[in-house]
């Protein structure tokens, strides 16, 4: 392919653990970028120095930012104005990639009308052990999200463009506390007339949790940037009105069929509660998941405890969308209002 300058940018908070093999594996690309330029939030736990350490020994030339507490898309628009070069890629530390993985985002550059470039992730399925990373492998259906849906906006795991993309949208939005950055970024992208094109090939592979905790804090994370931004609207509306559908059902369902067996209510009655089961489609959905999925790992019990954790992670989305939206200072919602402009044009 013919030569291209690229900058690989990324942000980074206390990932020492992980970061060694995050560089080995950069280390391991068959195209190597031009640059890396790494935002640190002020991590405590040596990632910091561990850069530091990295970019004195590296052939690739290697900018480390500091900036304590700021938030993703900040360190990211910090690392993106620094950059050398017009074409940025852009990733999270803590993922892991395929050796072809820069590659397979940064060659569809050489036809000169590709401006954008978003990459498909996926997980080490073998990482995948406890009980609720299993149950939430169904959960996200092998997280297997088709990419060429009209819905589907890269995530900054895997995305490349040039900085007339990143100048035009305006950049990361900083007001966000943390989540949705990239979701509103790709967003914007298309409303304004960028189309990204799309590469098959799942060479990022994202961590997952391996508690309950963890999943229901992540959704609460999504659910505060998605309320902050306030986007996702009549999605987030669907699974409020069938949390009160099955709520409504396991409190009168019993006692009605309780009273009909005993013969105070005539059996017709059970028909009242019968618009309630429409608040159990996502059970009805997921079960297909899971017959699809199922196996010796993904068993009877896995499914069982998905259900447990859909309900879980569902009700922290929730909580976080509603302080998002509900509670945000005035100036994110003055933000958020101006967004929707945006998408209103």
């Amino acid at each position: 392919m013919d030569v291209l300058n690229f900058t690989l940018v990324s942000t980074v908070y206390n990932e020492a653990l992980r970061l060694d093999q995050t560089i080995e594996e950069l280390k391991l690309q068959t195209l190597q970028p031009s640059e890396i330029i790494i935002t640190d939030a002020g991590s405590t736990d040596g990632t910091y120095e561990m850069l530091l350490a990295w970019k004195a020994s590296s052939s690739v030339p290697i900018k480390v930012l500091q900036k304590n507490r700021c938030n993703v898309a900040e360190g990211r628009n910090m690392a993106i104005h620094a950059a050398s070069y017009a074409l940025i890629a852009s990733t999270d530390f803590g993922c892991r990639f395929h050796p072809q993985w820069l590659e397979s985002i940064i060659s569809p550059f050489t036809d000169p009308s590709v401006k954008a470039v978003g990459g498909a992730f996926a997980v080490v399925e073998e990482d995948i052990q406890t009980l609720p990373a299993k149950a939430a492998y169904l959960l996200f259906d092998g997280y297997k999200d088709d990419i060429h849906e009209e819905w589907f906006t890269p995530t900054s795991r895997s995305v490349a463009y040039y900085k007339e993309v990143f100048d035009a949208v305006g950049g990361y939005p900083e007001w966000l506390t943390l989540a949705a950055d990239d979701t509103v970024f790709g967003r914007v992208a298309k409303k304004i007339g960028y189309t990204f094109y799309m590469v098959d090939k799942r060479y990022v592979y994202w961590g997952r949790h391996t508690t309950a905790v963890a999943y229901a804090k992540e959704a609460f994370r999504y659910g505060l940037g998605d309320g902050e931004a306030r986007i996702n609207g009549k999605s987030t509306i669907s699974k409020t009105i069938e949390l009160i559908l099955r709520a409504l059902f396991l409190k009168t369902g019993p006692a009605i069929a309780l009273l009909v067996f005993s013969g105070i209510l005539p059996a017709y009655a059970l028909l009242g509660v019968l618009p309630f089961l429409a608040g159990f489609r996502p059970y009805w959905r997921h079960a297909g998941v899971w017959k699809r999925l199922r196996s010796d790992k993904y068993n009877f019990k896995v499914f069982l405890y998905s259900l447990y954790l859909m309900e879980k992670t569902r009700f922290f989305y929730l909580k976080g969308y509603y302080k998002g939206y509900v509670k945000s200072p005035a100036f994110r919602k003055e933000a958020a209002r101006m967004l929707q402009k945006k998408f209103q044009v």
